[in-house]
């Protein structure tokens, strides 16, 4: 096996272990039993613990990032045309947050809410520059049609967090996920919303 393809079936093994215990809970050999290799071979990778997770879970967030940016362009384009293209370019965002929840998801809840680390801290910094990126996307490419009692920032958390949770939902009851059909329902939720309020009787004068 090549190098490269060591590497990557490393990283996967290593995502499925952390996910299952967390970063602390989780011992190198654990992560060499996965991949079916001997820790001496993993150390020959990654020399450590905490340069395998960055590998793992921080450079796809990172990646994510770059990802959200150089569609900027285009999804601001979009957002500048038709009522249709306004939606195929806030779509097209959604998609990224939405990959991003059902790849790491685990590994996010699993380091998120685990104990106090320096690998903790930076996968909370990873997620807070992503969140700022998606937000000034937003601001800048849809002002006009911003509504003036929206936080734009707590929106986008919003909007990760239900993508993120349903697709752990699917995973814990082994329901099988249905990427466009979550989007579509999203799609519904951001524009037309969920409850809609019975129409006031307007008085008659008498």
């Amino acid at each position: 096996m090549s190098a490269e393809r060591r590497r990557a079936q490393i990283i996967d093994s290593a995502r499925h272990v952390f996910a299952q215990k967390g970063f602390a809970a989780t011992r190198t050999r654990e992560i060499a039993a996965e991949a079916g290799i001997n820790e001496a071979m993993l150390y020959r990778h990654f020399p450590s613990k905490e340069e395998l997770f960055e590998a793992s879970v921080l450079e796809s967030i990172d990646a994510a990032m770059v990802r959200a940016t150089e569609n900027a362009r285009g999804i601001s384009r979009d957002l500048a045309g038709s009522a249709t293209d306004i939606e195929d370019g806030i779509r097209k965002f959604f998609t990224d947050l939405l990959d991003l929840a059902v790849d790491l998801g685990p590994l996010i809840g699993a380091t998120g809410f685990g104990p106090e680390s320096p690998v903790r801290t930076k996968l909370i910094e990873r997620l807070d520059a992503l969140f700022e990126v998606a937000t000034a996307i937003t601001v800048s490419g849809i002002p006009d049609l911003m509504r003036d009692d929206i936080d734009v920032r707590l929106g986008m958390e919003k909007v990760f967090g239900a993508l993120w949770f349903t697709a752990e939902m699917a995973r814990w009851t082994e329901r099988p996920f249905d990427r466009e059909t979550v989007l579509d329902q999203m799609m519904v939720t951001i524009f037309e919303g969920i409850i809609q309020l019975p129409e006031e009787e307007t008085a008659v004068p008498t």
